[in-house]
């Protein structure tokens, strides 16, 4: 009798797990683990005669952590942020306009933005070195943190800036 009670609880459970399974694999292991770890804790907990509440509290503690990594892994988004993306569009779209073969000079231009990105990033790690050294030799980190963060400050201006300019390069061969 109780089976045949339960038995729309477990349809709608069954079709919740496949709806999940089809949309978000990762939550399905997700719940799958977070269940695992709740019955784990269980078991220890009453091997080693924990009060219910610590049994509890360390479930509940398990679980949320599982379904945060869960929640930061949907909805972390990489960024695809780069510094000069619409000026080297621009260009690419620019000087292969006229060109039959324009793949040679899209891989140029790729090639210079790639360049100064990477020229870019070194400089910014090497001052950062530099940086934390002042730190560790208790000298005034501050002086030597000024000049990379003014360069920082410029490229991001410039890259704005260069946005303003050139406008949505896109939109323009539609």
């Amino acid at each position: 009798m109780r089976l045949l009670e339960s038995i729309p609880f477990l349809i709608a459970c069954a079709v919740f797990l496949s709806v999940i399974t089809l949309k978000s694999p990762i939550l399905v292991f997700c719940l799958v683990f977070g269940s695992l770890i709740a019955v784990v804790t269980h078991t220890i907990g009453q091997q080693v005669n924990l009060p219910k509440r610590y049994i509890i509290s360390l479930q509940m503690l398990g679980v949320a952590i599982i379904f945060s990594a869960f929640w930061l892994d949907y909805f972390a988004d990489p960024a695809q942020a780069q510094f000069f993306k619409k000026a080297e569009d621009f260009f690419k779209n620019t000087l292969t306009q006229g060109a039959t073969t324009g793949s040679n000079t899209q891989a140029a231009v790729s090639l210079v933005f790639n360049v100064l990105r990477a020229l870019y990033l070194l400089y910014i790690a090497v001052s950062l070195i530099g940086v934390i050294n002042a730190v560790r030799k208790d000298e005034d980190w501050q002086s030597v943190a000024r000049t990379p963060l003014l360069v920082v400050v410029a490229v991001t201006i410039a890259d704005v800036l260069t946005g303003f300019v050139i406008g949505d390069s896109n939109s323009n061969n539609q």
